[in-house]
């Protein structure tokens, strides 16, 4: 549809300012359905730059982050008493989930899409009849970095699942179980989505379509990197919370951004605003309650993984004091600041408060020392 007004411009017979007037009128209405054909950023992406943890390398070249997924992930992990190595390992796969690859320009630094695989997509002659199907609506391949292999895309076929998460057995369960290694195998879902030429959103599609499948991501099951793809995915159960539901409400067989009325999903990725579902997770916003429960679950499970697994310190309580912080606040109340204290439109204000934060609980860890108890053999 689109390609035909465009050459509506060309045409001799209309008018240079009616050409414009109509150009205006394409880049209003068919942008921004193009746009919000299904890009998902929970806690999304701020205009902030990657920071390389190794190096502290970061500009114009790097992708942009999460504050949430990214800085904060590192000091919540050392907080519940992970290494220093194995938090910057748990803040790098986590923002990978959204990121897939990350380096300055073209170089690819980290990704998790070494190892992951898809399956041919499904004939829409066959799941489609008799509706319209002329179009791909979802994936949208072409906006992701690997489509041969990055399996946690936001773009790609297991989009719902990694980033409109429901929390059950078949979602969030079924992650938690792959990221703890209680299973080798990741059984997940796959969401497509067709339409005819005048459709271009998961929203307008005539046809939409699931099939359960086993995701081949090339992460090992139970490892840092799958626990840290799992962290994830469980802030993005919380981010999306209102969205989900509504989602189902609506009948959808999966969540979606979308600009067509529904303020609990409304997000547009390449205009983000401080009022919109996302830019209401920080500040004085009620939603950003939301954000205060997501960081309280993903620390849960931070502290369980570390006393179980590889936690080299006490994990700290909420209500542990950090007096090299300016007023000796608490981890709760410091966790609090960096929601509250600044609006979406501030992330380097919260990724200083997060530097700081880690560097008060580095000064005050404990070492766990674990007792092994040796088997007694008759």
């Amino acid at each position: 549809m689109q390609h035909r007004l465009f050459a509506a411009l060309l045409k001799p017979r209309l008018p240079l300012t009616k050409a414009l007037r109509l150009g205006r009128l394409v880049a209003a209405i068919v942008l921004p359905l193009l746009v919000c054909a299904g890009l998902v950023r929970a806690f999304a992406e701020e205009s902030l730059h990657f920071r390389d943890p190794y190096t502290g390398q970061t500009g114009e070249e790097w992708e942009e982050v999460s504050t949430i997924h990214d800085d904060l992930t590192y000091a919540l992990a050392l907080a519940a008493g992970f290494s220093i190595t194995d938090s910057i390992t748990l803040q790098i796969w986590d923002q990978l989930v959204d990121s897939e690859q990350i380096g300055p320009g073209d170089a690819i630094s980290y990704t998790n899409c070494a190892g992951g695989a898809f399956y041919p997509p499904p004939n829409p002659d066959e799941v489609c009849r008799f509706k319209p199907h002329s179009r791909v609506i979802w994936p949208m391949w072409n906006s992701m970095q690997d489509p041969d292999r990055c399996t946690t895309s936001r773009f790609g076929p297991y989009s719902p699942f990694f980033h409109f998460p429901h929390d059950n057995d078949r979602d969030l369960g079924a992650l938690r179980d792959w990221a703890w290694g209680a299973t080798d195998t990741l059984v997940a879902y796959e969401a497509y989505a067709w339409g005819g030429p005048a459709e271009f959103t998961v929203m307008q599609a005539s046809c939409l379509y699931t099939r359960t499948a086993v995701i081949t991501t090339g992460i090992q099951a139970g490892s840092l990197e799958a626990f840290a793809t799992y962290l994830h995915t469980l802030g993005d159960a919380y981010s999306h919370r209102e969205c989900i539901d509504l989602m189902d409400r609506l009948e959808m067989p999966w969540a979606t951004h979308t600009l067509t009325g529904y303020p609990a999903c409304n997000y547009n990725p390449l205009d983000p605003q401080p009022d919109d579902a996302h830019g209401r997770e920080f500040g004085a916003s009620p939603d950003a309650a939301r954000t205060d429960e997501a960081i309280q679950a993903i620390y849960d499970e931070l502290v369980q993984r570390s006393l179980q697994r590889e936690g080299a310190y006490f994990p700290l309580d909420m209500d542990t004091p950090l007096p090299a912080l300016s007023g000796t606040p608490t981890l709760r109340d410091s966790l609090y600041t960096f929601v509250h204290q600044w609006d979406f439109e501030h992330p380097e204000e919260r990724r200083v408060w997060a530097d700081e934060m880690a560097g008060a609980i580095l000064s005050q860890r404990v070492p766990l020392r674990r007792v092994y108890v040796p088997l007694v053999r008759r």
